[in-house]
């Protein structure tokens, strides 16, 4: 069973390289969108100074790891929404697999694609263009890049639910910008938490958001010491588990709702 969920992260793997253009215009637009975001900050360092003690080259590699991580995490908002206002949803629940991990199968696969072929040669162009810090050690980086797994598994099960609202919402645009918004503001993929309010940082640190962005790029700039950085990461799954058991209590209600909009 579990090949059968292998074949379809290929299978969304192979469909996105049909789309060489639309590779190509990801890649850019995460060039442009640093290179825009770190002049901004630029501005404001030249006018400021240094701001809480945090130097523009770190600042500047902060953008580029946002940015980064931005193009590795977007999913596709609208596939089970989709599937249930055409009534697809019907037959996949007929197919012998779950339909959960069918979507995540269908996700992964997406990911994969944007680390190979989007985020690796946005890297390295960043690297050249922005000058971008280096890890402070491998095992520094090895911290990183499982925290950033981690916060991309924060961020699907926090758009599953979103997604499974489809089952109650004919349309769930206006969820998905609410959604969306959140996470730019929250999560640190815009402003570092470092720069907000004590009580607005207190309120990200108690939510999930910033277990998406903000956790790993700090593990990678070496903001957390060492001897916490474990302890982000079990924050980190925590939250995976706590936001995809309340997928699975949502998807089983959904299951059992199940009202075919259109189809």
């Amino acid at each position: 069973m579990s090949r059968a969920y292998l074949e379809l992260a290929k299978k969304s793997f192979q469909n996105n390289l049909v789309y060489r253009a639309e590779y190509l215009a990801g890649v850019l637009n995460a060039v442009v969108m640093i290179f825009v975001n770190i002049s901004i900050w630029r501005a404001i360092y030249e006018e400021e100074g240094a701001l809480e003690g945090v130097q523009f080259k770190m600042m500047a590699t902060y953008v580029v790891l946002s940015f980064l991580l931005q193009t590795l995490y977007v999913m596709d908002e609208y596939f089970v929404e989709v599937k249930v206002r055409s009534g697809l949803i019907s037959s996949d629940l007929l197919k012998p697999i779950s339909f959960r991990l069918f979507v995540f199968s269908n996700t992964i696969g997406t990911m994969i694609f944007r680390l190979l072929l989007q985020l690796s040669p946005a890297l390295l162009l960043s690297i050249v263009l922005f000058q971008m810090l280096p890890p402070f050690s491998v095992t520094m980086t090895l911290y990183f890049a499982i925290s950033a797994l981690l916060g991309f598994l924060v961020l699907y099960n926090l758009n599953f639910l979103v997604w499974i609202s489809s089952f109650w919402f004919y349309w769930t645009f206006s969820l998905v910008t609410i959604k969306d918004a959140a996470v730019l503001i929250f999560s640190g993929a815009l402003v570092p938490v470092w720069f907000m309010p004590d009580w607005l940082a207190d309120f990200v640190e108690a939510t999930p958001f910033a277990s998406i962005y903000s956790t790993p790029i700090r593990i990678y700039l070496g903001m957390i010491p060492e001897n916490e950085i474990v302890t982000g990461l079990l924050v980190q799954v925590l939250w995976v588990v706590i936001l995809g058991l309340a997928g699975a209590v949502l998807w089983h209600r959904a299951s059992r709702k199940l009202c075919v909009q259109g189809g």
